[in-house]
């Protein structure tokens, strides 16, 4: 199945890949989001930890399923969380300042996160994470 997966072409496997991660993201932060004990800002905690396991499964995600070659693995994986902290933080805030400034209700803060860190990953994810870079690829 993912040998026929890998005839699509590359942007289609993205946005495909994307969107199944971002539905087991979603489920992951509503998860999160009950099980947290934190009330004052309890969207934001919900969101920056779902976030954080995401990473790792987004990069298995498109590891797997988007990109035919690939960096090694650990260093690629160090890469995404590096890389990823700069949206986490970005997104935290975003999050925040929806939440507890605007009082915008905390799926609709999800949604506008994900937005603004898809966006990020849509312009770096392939060439910073991934290693696509001469010379970073295993063959």
């Amino acid at each position: 199945m993912i040998a026929a997966y890998h005839q699509l072409p590359e942007p289609a496997r993205l946005v495909c890949t994307a969107i199944l991660g971002a539905g087991i993201g979603w489920v992951t932060y509503e998860i999160i989001y009950r099980l947290n004990p934190l009330r004052a800002s309890r969207a934001t905690t919900s969101w920056a930890v779902a976030f954080l396991i995401g990473v790792a499964r987004q990069h298995g995600l498109h590891r797997t399923l988007t990109f035919t070659q690939h960096s090694p693995y650990w260093p690629s994986l160090g890469r995404a969380y590096l890389f990823y902290s700069v949206s986490a933080v970005l997104g935290a805030g975003l999050n925040y300042t929806l939440t507890v400034r605007a009082g915008l209700h905390h799926r609709l803060a999800w949604a506008a996160c994900l937005l603004l860190t898809a966006s990020i990953s849509v312009l770096f994810l392939k060439r910073l994470v991934f290693g696509t870079l001469k010379g970073d690829i295993d063959t």
